[in-house]
């Protein structure tokens, strides 16, 4: 009976990610869900009491912990910047990339949501390692606003990576010519 318990539950969540995926949070609406399940309302209702435990039950396994990663990149003292990407940022954010229609989901649909401002959450955790790692590093001082506006096209790039998501493969490979032209320029293509 568990497993079937379990089963159905599962079958709810994938129906929820592919509703809130084409819709969003305030236009996806629980019968599209409970009729993509295969369920009945009510017996939606009884696995998830409203819209909002269901979407919180679908984005909470989103591996998002950006300050984390910020952190662990923080404290690699040697190499260079793209080194301590690769050791620190990458299996992360490509692990964030297979899950691109949550990530998607949790960035772009979830507006009425407790989950509402995880894009600028997100921003913010950048902009903040962004000028830690140039206060530690830089002779010069730079500008607040030019952290800001390197961590918001850091997070769109990796957000258009997640809309236009085809393969892990290739998120990969468009991780890696993101972080080049992020670390070496442009010009190093």
């Amino acid at each position: 009976m568990q497993v079937l318990k379990e089963e159905v539950r599962e079958r709810i969540l994938a129906a929820a990610i592919q509703v809130f995926y084409e819709k969003d949070f305030r236009s996806a609406k629980m019968q599209d869900i409970a009729k993509l399940a295969d369920v009945s309302a009510s017996l939606l209702y009884s696995y998830f009491k409203n819209k909002e435990k269901l979407f919180e039950a679908v984005v909470s396994s989103v591996p998002l912990d950006f300050d984390r990663i910020a952190h662990e990149e923080e404290s690699i003292l040697a190499d260079t910047p793209s080194e301590r990407f690769q050791i620190a940022a990458k299996g992360p954010l490509l692990d964030m990339l297979v899950h691109h229609k949550l990530l998607v989901i949790l960035v772009d649909k979830s507006q009425g949501t407790a989950y509402e401002h995880t894009k600028d959450d997100f921003v913010k955790s950048i902009e903040r390692h962004i000028r830690f790692m140039v206060n530690r590093h830089a002779s010069l001082h730079y500008p607040d606003l030019l952290a800001h506006v390197l961590a918001n096209n850091f997070v769109e790039s990796l957000m258009e990576v997640a809309r236009h998501y085809r393969s892990k493969n290739e998120a990969r490979d468009m991780l890696a010519l993101i972080a080049q032209c992020y670390y070496e320029g442009v010009n190093s293509l």
